[in-house]
């Protein structure tokens, strides 16, 4: 305006700053809504907001996307080979010997609501909803003689209107997975095989596919349990408390490596602080 408008006075206070005040709010609302951000927080937020732009406008949606990956990787094949394979191997390795303590009930119990609610948002279906939230006042059910009422009691005491009950099935499930989840991680070598494999995810679903055969669960019937729509609830459900257990373990997993690959200087430095703060 200036040099080439040749005007004299520029007043900013009356320039419309909206669509840049709604940018930097994109940018702090990816950085974890922190307003201060980094620098390199800006670079990758922006970087994100330019994908999904681009997404927008050229009609292209992430499901076309990922099906088009799908279709032209020719190690597709290979991949779902390996995993049938790893997981008959991990499957016929499991006892199914672990059990939940009550606490651990309290924890599934609520992580199965999330996983019902997250489901029901994903799919928007009536019949989904029926059969993975429970809003009846029914009694408590049971699993393997096992009343979860603390379970229950606890997920009342700490729901304010906007927790989702999760039904039978979402809740025998998600104790199932439990179970072979941590005999997985138990198991050294069960451990070592699982992570060796790539797409964890996929494969944690195929070792549930075959352990909801199990003579101690077939009668809940959690195998392929579908919707009248055609939903797979048991793939859905699965997947889901996947996600929310491979947060925690790649944390342990990292956390580990770190221990390890500190320097010695650095690791004698927080022990002399660590001995200095007991004194």
């Amino acid at each position: 305006m200036l040099d080439q408008l040749a005007f004299d006075v520029v007043l900013l206070g009356y320039l419309q700053s909206d669509p840049i005040e709604s940018r930097f709010g994109w940018l702090r609302q990816l950085s974890g809504a922190n307003y201060y951000i980094s620098t390199k927080q800006a670079l990758d937020s922006d970087r994100k907001i330019r994908a999904v732009s681009l997404l927008k406008f050229s009609n292209i949606s992430l499901n076309e996307i990922d099906s088009t990956i799908q279709s032209t990787n020719p190690d597709t094949e290979t991949h779902s080979a390996t995993h049938d394979s790893v997981a008959d191997q991990l499957n016929d390795k499991l006892t199914f010997n672990y059990s939940p303590t009550s606490s651990d009930l309290n924890i599934i119990y609520y992580i199965s609501g999330y996983i019902a609610r997250s489901v029901c948002r994903k799919t928007r279906c009536d019949h989904c909803s029926e059969a993975l939230s429970d809003s009846s006042d029914l009694p408590p059910m049971d699993f393997n003689d096992v009343m979860p009422h603390a379970a229950r009691t606890f997920f009342d005491s700490v729901n304010r209107g906007g927790l989702k009950t999760p039904t039978e099935f979402v809740f025998t499930l998600t104790v199932h997975c439990w179970k072979v989840y941590e005999e997985i991680l138990a198991a050294s070598d069960m451990k070592s095989q699982f992570l060796a494999t790539e797409n964890h995810r996929v494969l944690f679903y195929k070792i549930m596919d075959r352990a909801s055969c199990h003579h101690s669960v077939v009668e809940y019937g959690l195998n392929n349990y579908m919707c009248t729509h055609g939903h797979n609830l048991t793939q859905l459900v699965v997947q889901r408390f996947f996600n929310c257990v491979a947060k925690n373990l790649v944390s342990q997993l990292t956390t580990a490596a770190n221990v390890h690959s500190e320097p010695a200087s650095k690791r004698r430095k927080i022990d002399k602080l660590c001995s200095r703060s007991k004194d």
